[in-house]
């Protein structure tokens, strides 16, 4: 898979994620869950514009319209079906974030061009950060770990 292709997956795995996060937001009784997912869709939000920026740069030096490799999609793109606890919203989220993490770490390994490299680390750590938070909540919801109101790690990129 070449650049464009990843950044063009990219573009479909971010927007398929923001689409789960708001869902997930509608349905959330809990309010501090509800607002975690919120922040979850909004970050993804600001993913898929930095991929569409980029994306479009790249379209228009190359002028060609890459395929995306449905099969990988829809390895990484969330699925639930019907209604879903919190724990199980938290839980399908935590596997969700860790593939995409992923995902952007092996693409930032395969890029050629330097700032689009970046662009994947960067996300790549932005995804983790989204897995971290999604733990705690998990640990919070499980009464398991340690947990005292308050963020112990960092979201931003540094």
């Amino acid at each position: 898979m070449n650049e464009l292709e990843a950044l063009a997956l990219a573009l479909e795995v971010e927007k398929a994620e923001l689409k789960f996060y708001l869902g997930l937001a509608r349905k959330a009784k809990d309010e501090r869950a509800k607002r975690m997912f919120l922040f979850l869709a909004e970050e993804e939000a600001e993913h898929w514009k930095a991929f569409e920026e980029k994306f479009v740069e790249e379209l228009v030096e190359g002028c060609e319209l890459p395929a995306v490799d449905m099969g990988l999609l829809e390895k990484l793109t969330p699925k639930y079906e019907g209604e879903l606890s919190e724990v199980d919203a938290v839980r399908i989220s935590m596997e969700q974030e860790k593939s995409t993490w992923e995902f952007y770490e092996g693409a930032a390994k395969r890029a050629k061009h330097e700032d689009v490299r970046r662009i994947f680390e960067d996300l790549a750590r932005v995804e983790k950060g989204h897995y971290e938070l999604l733990r705690a909540q998990y640990d919070s919801i499980m009464k398991t770990g340690i947990w005292m109101d308050y963020q112990d790690f960092s979201l931003e990129v540094d």
